[in-house]
């Protein structure tokens, strides 16, 4: 078996293990469900966060659990489902979030996901692991085939260092979380106790060039 496959095999055990154990999981998972046509994945943090912490130990947990789901399609009709004590909220983005307590839900679809739009390409998942503005982001559980897919997500992992993926996305990002670019490299390794790769420009000859920090 390929070392990339043991790994992702490896990644798929830990992270349904702690989906089992996620007692809140069944009704988050089943609003998902219930404002979706199609396939469902889970995206960003709340796959590799939970992988990593199982793998190599405690990570700072933060003050909001974010489970980020990625829909292929909307529901029929126009109406959000929402489950009685959960708040329906906007993103800066225009896409609906749920929250209760010290949980958020983000319901992302395919049709007008940011870094989708933002190049002019179809509404397919695997677009999505492209326009992640770091490598760590391009990691997905998916529920139809029951695994965890994105190979940069899962490298990233692997080799514990975060770095950009997608320039132009992660400008995007570091704008709106109103940091530099490094800043915004160094924050995400710094919450992973991950070593980074900060993209630095030379003003003389106007190149870029990777400059690697480890941890």
């Amino acid at each position: 078996m390929a070392q990339k496959e043991r790994e992702r095999l490896e990644y798929t055990e830990v992270f349904e293990k702690f989906l089992k154990k996620y007692s809140d999981f069944p009704e988050i998972f089943n609003i998902a469900e219930r404002n979706s046509r199609g396939k469902i994945w889970i995206i960003g943090g709340f796959v590799y966060r939970n992988i990593i912490r199982n793998i190599y130990g405690e990570i700072r947990e933060p003050e909001v659990i974010d489970i980020d789901f990625m829909l292929e399609k909307q529901a029929e009709g126009r109406h959000l489902y929402a489950r009685e004590g959960w708040d329906l909220k906007l993103t800066d983005y225009g896409n609906p979030y749920l929250v209760k307590e010290n949980t958020r839900i983000d319901l992302n679809y395919l049709h007008n996901f940011h870094s989708i739009q933002a190049r002019k390409l179809s509404p397919k998942f695997r677009h999505f692991f492209t326009g992640t503005p770091l490598n760590i982001q391009s990691i997905a559980y998916d529920f139809s085939e029951t695994k965890v897919i994105g190979w940069r997500g899962i490298d990233a992992i692997k080799r514990r260092l975060v770095k950009i993926n997608n320039l132009e996305e992660a400008k995007y990002d570091a704008k709106i979380k109103r940091v530099g670019l490094e800043e915004f490299v160094i924050k995400k390794a710094k919450e992973l106790g991950f070593g980074y790769a900060v993209m630095l420009v030379n003003q003389n000859q106007g190149k870029h060039h990777l400059e690697y920090t480890r941890k």
